[in-house]
């Protein structure tokens, strides 16, 4: 997936792929990485607790803002990060206007429950002391184990979220810790 935005960005770039393609049109160029990457992005807003038709609308910011920013020509090195981190700046700014951020839904279940009553039970306890576990975690934490899961890299990491590779290496680390304790308790 990011392989295919990187080679998106060339072509708007004006650089060739290999193939013998030219520039492609800024419109056209976000439109295709809109398709790759808008569920991600929502997805990823969701998680940092924004409600859902408000991050539609922050989704649709974000890309505005890459059209924007394209259309005069400018140059994005890591265009997923980017999105991110712009993304991630909008939701702070909601949470700020708006710090009233809606919870997971009463009822939540992770999917692939057993059959068997014993291991129902065992599983539910399981799903309970994780989601406790889960919301201890500090918010730079939630952030950093969120991102790692969708795929980014230590230093994309970074900078979406605007600190250090090291920073970023530590709250994994400390994240990943407390859920295994949670888990084997």
């Amino acid at each position: 997936m990011a392989e295919r935005i990187s080679v998106l960005w060339r072509l708007a770039a004006g650089l060739e792929d290999g193939r013998g393609a030219g520039v492609m049109p800024v419109q056209e160029t976000v439109e295709r990485i809109y398709e790759a990457e808008r569920e991600n992005i929502y997805s990823y807003l969701r998680c940092l607790g924004v409600p859902s038709q408000r991050a539609q609308e922050l989704v649709q910011d974000s890309f505005v803002r890459l059209f924007v920013k394209m259309a005069k020509g400018e140059t994005i090195e890591n265009p997923r990060a980017w999105l991110y981190r712009v993304a991630h700046n909008f939701a702070l700014r909601s949470w700020t206007r708006e710090p009233q951020f809606e919870e997971l839904p009463r009822g939540f279940e992770f999917a692939g429950q057993s059959a068997d009553p014993e291991r129902v039970l065992l599983e539910a306890e399981r799903r309970r002391a994780l989601l406790r576990a889960m919301r201890e975690l500090s918010p730079q934490q939630k952030h950093c184990l969120d991102l790692r899961v969708r795929g980014l890299r230590y230093r994309e990491i970074a900078e979406v979220i605007g600190i250090s590779t090291s920073a970023v290496s530590e709250f994994l680390r400390r994240a990943v810790v407390r859920l295994k304790e949670a888990l084997d308790a």
